[in-house]
C-alpha cells in the first residue's frame, strides 16, 4: 500500500530512514506521472549543507529563500537515492522551476545524457 503522500517534484522533504541517525532533507527529481502512480517509492537527490560540494559538475546552491530550510544547501546530483515513501517525514517547500532545471540538468550530467 502507498504512503499517503502528495508528492510533487520540486518539493522538499526531511526523510529519515532507519539507516540514518538525524533526519536529511532531500530533493524529488522523480516525475509527477511516477509520483502519482502507485509506487511505494521516490526518486531524490541529497541536500547538504557542506558549500564545499557547489563547485563539483551539475552540482546546485540552492538558497536558504528558494529551499524554505535553516540554511542555504546544495543539490548533490551525483547522490540520486530511492526512498520508500514512508520515510518522507516532514514536507518543507518547493523550489522555484529555475533551481529544479538546473538539478534535473545535473542529473543528466551524472548519468551521461545531453
Amino acid at each position: 500500500m502507498v504512503a499517503e503522500v502528495d508528492l510533487k517534484q520540486g518539493q522538499i522533504w526531511w526523510v529519515q530512514p532507519p539507516e540514518m541517525p538525524e533526519p536529511q532533507p532531500v530533493l524529488i527529481v522523480q516525475s509527477d506521472a511516477f509520483n502519482r502512480s502507485s509506487l511505494e517509492t521516490a526518486v531524490c537527490v541529497t541536500l547538504s549543507p557542506d558549500w564545499k560540494l557547489a563547485p563539483a559538475p551539475g552540482n546546485v546552491l540552492i538558497a536558504q529563500s528558494d529551499s524554505g530550510l535553516p540554511k542555504a544547501c546544495v543539490a548533490n546530483v551525483a547522490q540520486v537515492i530511492t526512498l520508500d515513501r514512508r520515510f518522507l517525514k516532514e514536507y518543507v517547500g518547493t523550489v522555484p522551476l529555475f533551481i529544479l532545471e538546473s538539478v534535473l540538468d545535473g542529473v543528466q550530467l551524472v548519468v551521461g545524457r545531453s
